[in-house]
């Protein structure tokens, strides 16, 4: 038995022998097949591998396409470094002349001078990456538009620096007629040193108003900017340059004119300083009635019937006069005059034709008063002034009116303005007197 139990030790020894044998050969070809595996590229096996993000690129990038046509020069030309910084920029127009910029602190962005129309550019510049590696170079031009027809500010009253009445709207005068009144308003500015709630009110193509809804606050500084450069007015026409003017409202005051009493009363804030006897219009010739406006003053004015619609010359009635200290208060013939032929019908009736007659001493004191732009109100009259008679018709309408001949009319009202001092009339519509 003891032989027989040797055997069986000797055969289980083998079998071991042959079982560690085989795990060590599986453990050798596992580790062949892993390195294997390792070494075949992912896409040989059906794995999809994660990507390698690409490597940032530094460029610079423009505003302006390369190779445009017809470029509008309401913006400037930028150029801007993405993922870097610019290095260096230079731009030339006609006949190779340089165009100024101004780079941006942190050298990211370049902004350039206004563009001209109808102008060849081309632009270079370098930029560099963070790591200090440069770019590309940039390289590129484009052409700017050539308008059929330019569009610029001609006149603007009241006049650059001039101080002016409580009643004197603004008016600018274009060179052209404008097609597109709305994009022309919206780059008109009325900026004013106390709150002022107003109104364009285009008179016609050529023409656009400006007026407070009630008459201007005494001492206010005024500037208008017409920001027109390049700007598409249309119909071909595009803005050629900006144009700016101020001015200054000065004492508020008044004129009241009653024909019916043949009198003519100042008003200074509010308070009467002064009342005149005075003649008016002739029931043939009447002063019109309504809110009239001082916009000339002559130390003498040569005055004839027929330059506004009244007698030729060989009928009856008449005239060819130079007279002296005359105001001129609407576009229709109207003023305010010394005329010492009617001083004993002053006070009394009304003999002219239209005009209202002072006497020398009072005309004299009226028209060292009065400023270009005071109100000047007529009552009393049985004609009315209308907007086809006076020159600056403003006043004649309702403030509902005046706001609905802006381009721009539903637009956000203005902030609210200040009250002005109290006046002998400051509505917008003014009606006849009784007597």
């Amino acid at each position: 038995m003891g032989n027989l139990k040797g055997v069986r030790w000797v055969r289980d020894g083998r079998t071991l022998i042959r079982m560690a044998l085989a795990v060590a050969a599986l453990a050798v070809g596992v580790s062949s097949t892993l390195t294997a595996l390792k070494a075949t590229p992912a896409s040989m096996l059906g794995v999809d591998r994660a990507p390698v993000a690409a490597e940032a690129t530094t460029t610079v990038v423009p505003s302006i396409p390369p190779g445009a046509q017809g470029v509008g020069i309401l913006e400037p030309l930028t150029l801007t470094a993405k993922r870097g910084t610019l290095a260096s920029v230079a731009v030339t127009g006609p006949g190779g002349k340089p165009l100024a910029g101004t780079m941006s602190p942190d050298k990211v962005t370049w902004v350039s001078a206004p563009l001209a129309f109808n102008s060849a550019y081309t632009v270079s510049a370098a930029a560099v990456g963070p790591d200090g590696h440069p770019a590309p170079p940039f390289t590129s031009n484009f052409q700017t538009l050539k308008p059929a027809n330019t569009l610029a500010v001609r006149a603007t009253r009241p006049s650059n620096g001039a101080t002016v009445g409580v009643g004197m709207p603004i008016s600018i005068h274009f060179n052209r007629a404008v097609k597109d009144r709305a994009a022309v308003e919206r780059r008109l500015q009325v900026q004013t040193s106390v709150p002022v709630v107003g109104s364009f009110h285009w008179v016609d193509n050529e023409q656009v108003n400006w007026r407070p809804q009630v008459f201007w606050p005494a001492g206010t500084k005024v500037n208008v900017v017409s920001s027109l450069r390049g700007i598409d007015a249309g119909g071909g026409t595009f803005g050629s340059a900006d144009h700016t003017m101020s001015f200054t409202i000065g004492r508020h005051q008044e004129a009241l004119g009653d024909a019916g009493k043949h009198t003519l009363t100042l008003f200074q804030d509010g308070q009467v300083i002064n009342t005149f006897p005075a003649s008016f219009g002739r029931p043939q010739y009447p002063t019109q009635f309504g809110m009239h406006v001082a916009f000339e003053k002559h130390i003498t004015k040569r005055m004839r019937s027929d330059s506004w619609g009244g007698p030729e010359e060989g009928e009856a009635g008449f005239y060819d006069e130079v007279l002296p200290l005359a105001v001129r208060i609407s576009g229709n013939g109207e003023f305010v005059h010394v005329n010492g032929a009617t001083v004993r019908q002053q006070g009394r009736s009304n003999v002219s034709h239209g005009c209202v007659n002072l006497s020398p001493a009072n005309g004299r004191t009226f028209f060292d008063w009065v400023q270009i732009g005071d109100p000047v109100n007529i009552v009393g009259s049985a004609k009315p002034l209308t907007k086809a008679d006076g020159d600056i018709p403003d006043w004649l309408m309702s403030w509902e009116e005046y706001q609905a001949g802006s381009a721009l009319h539903n637009a956000p009202p203005a902030p609210a303005s200040p009250a002005p001092p109290a006046g002998p009339q400051n509505a917008a519509v003014v009606a006849p007197a009784p007597g």
